[in-house]
């Protein structure tokens, strides 16, 4: 053993000494969270947070880590040991928990710069809000670290030899994916008016769609099961009569020459939000159609069962239709990692990735065309990868899939051209048959004709942009490129990245150059194209859409790249410590972002709770409309997360050649080098000038604060079922607080007082102010909206 062995008295105090630690600093920030939400400027802040901690339910606390942490050591040597308890392993399993004295270096660090600076923002704020609302930051940390140290507690043979004893197929992957979908999918989402945005434009156009065989949603505006419908046959052959027909027009226009493309020659006129009036009559969304048209069979299916359950208003078919195009999304994205080199269990970790955090986990029951776009890229990129050009049902399945794309939405059609060139390049150097050539590329010729020809019978002219340009917006520009290209990505409000960090795995996949990843990187050309599309839009922000709408296409290749970094990474706890950590942070704000759908909508909504750290210090605001208003912070906060992706790609390469070390020195790096940048960003001056004070105002110059489970508004709180542990300052002692609670159905239930037991009073300020500290516990059997009096 390195060093040679510890003697038994230092090796159980390097155990369990981070236990008691660790309960001890919890404690001790417990009690400056307090004094740091009250109103005072104590100047002895650090000794009143202290003398707070009562010593018997401290002494209890370590007490019972102690014991929690020896129990962990036994199990930690007994796996160290091969099921042996002796010196040894016991020896070996006392670094382990090291990590759990983050905590308390962290809590050290806090109570310094309050010692220093006890004002907001303390001199430095992000060590403060990270013992405070900010801890499960480093809470998760500490774990990913413990938990590869214990991995790492198995020998090094016997960790080779191990091999998976089942390797799930990519039917199985989305098999798993769907019912998860389906399992977790709101109630709302079953409901037609559940459907906010643009997608209650999709459903009207399903419904004209599927009921009357037109796009004309002025006959779809009654409920669907109050509609009438024509028999499929007939809506069958009114369509392609109909679609011969523009389809001749269109043709004979094109003929025409470059004048058919005249911005004159629209016609068609706004008449509502992103509707226009067309040539001849009737009112036509400037949605692209695709999406309606795989919905329109699933409505007709939802009227019927609603008509014969007398449950109207229901979109139940509708969304297990998109929850299984989410799921097929996950089965391509565990395909493509394994095809890009990655083994099952870094193929099967990317595809979670992919289905447990946004934009996939948002939008998998939302009705807009990411969804199916995403899995056509996927899929036409492992169709290229692996076509033969032998046979006519793969290819023809292959040129049918890339026509979809421009009936999806106008914003397709670059992508959709580079994926088109790409097969037919591709199709050429493999020596396909000039049959099969055509089976590739006849349906791209008949839908680019077919969108053209649409264009001209809804608007009068054939443009591409035609019914943006009915409306008066162009769609694209190079206005806002720059901020579209970086926004898309690191945006304080709009950005992915943020809020789904395993997605900077990527980065360290594609510059690790793994020789089986060589066809991803040859297929960037493809997302690429998209990319730089979606970021040129006039609003690339997606407007009102949940996180990450834009960029859902290109996320299962991010994915695939993820997962041959992952394949690196886990062959040291240092590298497993950095991936843990990264996916446990992506975990905990996608379950932010699922229990609020404005936080999912403006993700400023999430960052404007935090009580003590301003996100906008650390995250670059990029909705600008020229570059002249950014703040002068913009340049070293984009430097900052490009020195945290080159970092980031340098652990990658450690961890692939074995040097990224232990956990714990693993975790100081992962801590140390965020805190060293964040030092430097605060140097700036940001917009929170003080903390915020979450909680309920109290008559008399008080405040109660809430835990989190409860959501404050100006006069009262949401807050869910469970118990709440509520704090009340004033400035006299209080022994009970009057609560009134009204659950979301049903009449107000009796005002209830809540005993309060005082455990700090005789708080004094510089200025001579008084407050008391109580705590009270109130327990709701369902979730209600909170006010208090006196």
């Amino acid at each position: 053993m390195r060093g040679g062995a510890r003697g038994p008295a230092r090796a159980a105090l390097l155990a369990l000494l981070p236990f008691g630690l660790h309960a001890a600093a919890r404690a001790v920030d417990a009690a400056v969270g307090l004094l740091l939400h009250t109103s005072l400027d104590l100047p002895d802040l650090v000794p009143r947070a202290l003398a707070l901690l009562a010593p018997a339910d401290l002494a209890g606390d370590v007490g019972a880590a102690l014991g929690l942490g020896l129990a962990a050591w036994a199990g930690a040597a007994l796996v160290a040991g091969r099921g042996r308890l002796d010196a040894p392993a016991l020896d070996a399993a006392s670094p382990v928990f090291l990590p759990l004295l983050l905590r308390p270096a962290l809590t050290l660090l806090a109570l310094g710069l309050l010692w220093l600076w006890p004002a907001y923002p303390y001199g430095f704020t992000l060590p403060v809000a990270l013992t405070q609302d900010w801890a499960p930051a480093q809470d998760l940390a500490a774990g990913a670290a413990l938990l590869a140290g214990l991995g790492g507690l198995a020998r090094p043979a016997a960790r080779a030899a191990w091999r998976p004893a089942w390797s799930p197929r990519a039917w199985e992957v989305g098999l798993a994916a769907f019912l998860l979908f389906a399992l977790t999918a709101p109630e709302a989402a079953r409901r037609w008016d559940g459907h906010p945005g643009n997608e209650p434009k999709y459903l009207r156009m399903a419904v004209a769609l599927g009921h009357f065989g037109s796009l004309d949603v002025e006959r779809a505006q009654a409920p669907m099961e109050q509609l009438g419908t024509l028999p499929v046959s007939q809506i069958a052959r009114r369509a392609s009569v109909g679609a011969a027909q523009w389809l001749a027009r269109a043709a004979a226009r094109l003929a025409g020459g470059p004048e058919a493309f005249d911005p004159a020659a629209i016609r068609a006129r706004p008449d509502a939000h992103l509707t226009v009036r067309g040539p001849d009559g009737g009112a036509y969304h400037v949605l692209a159609p695709g999406p309606a048209l795989l919905l329109a069979p699933a409505l007709r299916l939802d009227r019927a069962l609603n008509q014969a359950l007398g449950r109207p208003g229901r979109v139940t078919v509708a969304v297990l239709l998109w929850n299984l195009m989410a799921a097929l999304v996950v089965a391509l994205t565990w395909s493509l990692s394994r095809a890009g080199g990655a083994p099952g269990p870094a193929a099967g970790l990317a595809a979670a990735a992919v289905a447990l955090s946004p934009p996939l986990l948002l939008y998998a029951r939302q009705f807009y065309p990411e969804v199916p776009a995403a899995a056509i890229l996927a899929g036409a990129l492992l169709a290229l990868r692996g076509q033969r050009f032998e046979r006519v049902l793969p290819v023809a399945g292959l040129g049918l899939a890339l026509a979809c794309l421009p009936w999806l939405h106008q914003k397709y059609l670059p992508l959709w051209a580079v994926l088109t060139l790409a097969a037919a390049v591709v199709a050429v150097e493999r020596l396909a048959p000039v049959r099969l050539l055509a089976w590739l590329l006849a349906p791209q010729a008949l839908a680019l004709l077919g969108s053209l020809a649409l264009n001209l019978a809804l608007t009068g002219s054939p443009r591409p942009d035609a019914l943006f340009r009915a409306l008066g917006r162009s769609g694209v520009g190079l206005e806002t490129l720059g901020q579209g290209l970086l926004g898309l990505l690191l945006d304080a409000r709009y950005g992915l990245v943020p809020f789904a960090p395993w997605l900077l795995l990527a980065a360290s996949g594609l510059a690790l150059g793994e020789p089986r990843a060589r066809w991803l990187r040859w297929a960037l050309p493809a997302p690429m194209a998209y990319y730089v599309t979606v970021a040129a839009a006039e609003n690339w922000t997606g407007s009102i859409s949940n996180l990450g709408r834009f960029l859902l296409p290109v996320v299962p290749v991010l994915a695939a790249f993820a997962a041959v970094a992952l394949d690196r990474l886990w062959r040291s706890s240092g590298g497993l410590t950095l991936a843990l950590a990264l996916a446990g942070w992506s975990a905990a704000c996608a379950r932010l972002l699922w229990l609020d759908p404005a936080a999912a909508n403006d993700s400023g909504v999430l960052l404007a709770r935090s009580i003590f750290a301003d996100g906008h210090v650390y995250l670059p605001n990029l909705l600008l409309r020229s570059w002249s208003e950014a703040s002068g912070a913009l340049p070293a906060q984009l430097l900052t997360w490009g020195l945290v992706v080159v970092a980031l790609i340098l652990a990658a390469r450690r961890a692939s050649a074995g040097r990224s070390g232990s956990a714990w020195r693993a975790l100081v790096a992962l801590v140390a080098v965020p805190l060293a940048l964040a030092l430097l960003l605060e140097r700036w001056p940001g917009g929170r000038q003080a903390a915020r004070h979450p909680g309920l105002p109290l008559a008399g110059g008080g405040r109660v604060l809430l835990p989190a489970g409860c959501l404050p508004t100006d006069a009262e709180a949401a807050c869910r079922a469970g118990v709440l542990e509520l704090v009340v300052r004033s400035r006299e002692p209080l022994d009970a607080l009057l609560v009134s609670l009204q659950a979301d159905e049903g009449p107000p239930a009796a005002p209830v007082s809540v005993p309060l037991r005082p455990f700090a009073s005789g708080l004094v300020g510089r200025r001579g102010s008084r407050e008391s500290l109580a705590a009270g516990r109130l327990e709701l059997a369902r979730p209600a909206r909170l006010k208090v009096g006196r």
